[in-house]
């Protein structure tokens, strides 16, 4: 009987350590992952979704028609690895959660969204779109009892947890229409937009959080660099306000109903935090911060989606290191 017992005792110490060694290597493949993912995240946001869309409004010339082509087969390259680099990074988070974590939680969302995601070229969107929508609703909703319960400070966990609420916001927004058909009642919903106003404020106080938890202490280069791009950003908006609330939209998903202010003081403030975080060589916060940055808000493409769900989640596990090097900095 003992030595039956110190059998199964020697099979489950070698499985918790086969498990323990796939969530080391998937969390080692996530960090190689991330720059990478990271810089063609960048390529679709700033050339596919903002430089190609911005050229419609420019008179062409035939050298700058074959210029245009040029950039729209960068983005359109950048977008296609964006989406695939996404999808690895998807599967490596979901290894972590689930064999180091033990959070099928959280793990078994992302799988099924995941999966979704891939079959969905396959079938009609009456088919997969609910279940789309509802598991999206789920992952948000799970990664923020995941921050929550995160062990960092207050400051650090409401960081992370506004941009969460602010997805979740624009994803009720966007499930609502499906929902409503689904259940054949009369729409659209006189909550959604007064929902999808608010998800647009928890993104501006998104930013004064993260500055407040990772980028408060930042040198006067990054401060000076985060002006210049705010300084930017409004003399844009008030020459052509028109045209630049347009961009904003396509590029990023914001609809500049707030006062413009309100952005123009956010935007310093998060980038004050990117640039500090890479100069202080915090640079897991610094792609945390980029990819969350090129997500978006609303994301209309589930590429996009998985950017801040990669981006939050990579957050979330570096959450206690990157606090304790914030704090020793004080």
């Amino acid at each position: 009987m003992m030595k039956m017992t110190s059998k199964a005792a020697s099979w489950q110490i070698a499985r918790a350590q086969v498990e323990t060694s796939r969530a080391c290597a998937a969390r080692s493949f996530l960090v190689t992952l991330l720059p990478w993912l990271v810089a063609a995240a960048l390529v679709d946001w700033l050339v596919t979704r903002t430089l190609t869309r911005f050229a419609i409004f420019v008179p062409k010339t035939p050298a700058m028609i074959t210029g245009y082509q040029w950039l729209n087969w960068l983005g359109q390259v950048g977008s296609t690895m964006a989406a695939f680099l996404a999808l690895l990074g998807i599967g490596a988070i979901v290894v972590i959660e689930w064999r180091t974590r033990r959070a099928w939680w959280l793990a078994l969302p992302m799988a099924g969204l995941a999966t979704i995601t891939v079959l969905a070229p396959f079938f009609p969107p009456a088919i997969w779109l609910p279940g789309y929508a509802l598991l999206a609703v789920m992952v948000l909703l799970a990664l923020s009892w995941r921050i929550v319960r995160t062990r960092a400070s207050t400051t650090v966990r409401l960081a992370l947890l506004l941009p969460v609420l602010a997805m979740l916001a624009a994803a009720l927004y966007q499930a609502a229409p499906t929902l409503y058909a689904l259940l054949r009642w009369s729409g659209p919903p006189a909550w959604g937009l007064p929902l999808f106003r608010a998800g647009e404020g928890l993104v501006v106080l998104g930013a004064v959080a993260l500055w407040w938890a990772y980028g408060r202490r930042a040198d006067r280069r990054s401060w000076l660099a985060g002006c210049l791009l705010a300084s930017l950003f409004a003399a844009i908006y008030l020459a052509t306000p028109a045209l630049t609330a347009t961009i904003v939209v396509w590029s990023h998903g914001l609809t500049l109903t707030l006062p413009w202010w309100l952005y123009a003081a956010a935007l310093p403030l998060f980038a004050v935090t990117v640039i500090h975080a890479l100069r202080s060589g915090r640079r897991s916060m610094a792609y945390a911060l980029l990819l969350l940055a090129a997500a978006g808000y609303a994301p209309q493409l589930s590429s996009q989606f998985w950017f801040g769900m990669i981006a939050l989640s990579y957050a979330t596990l570096t959450a206690p290191s990157e606090h304790n090097a914030t704090s020793s900095m004080v």
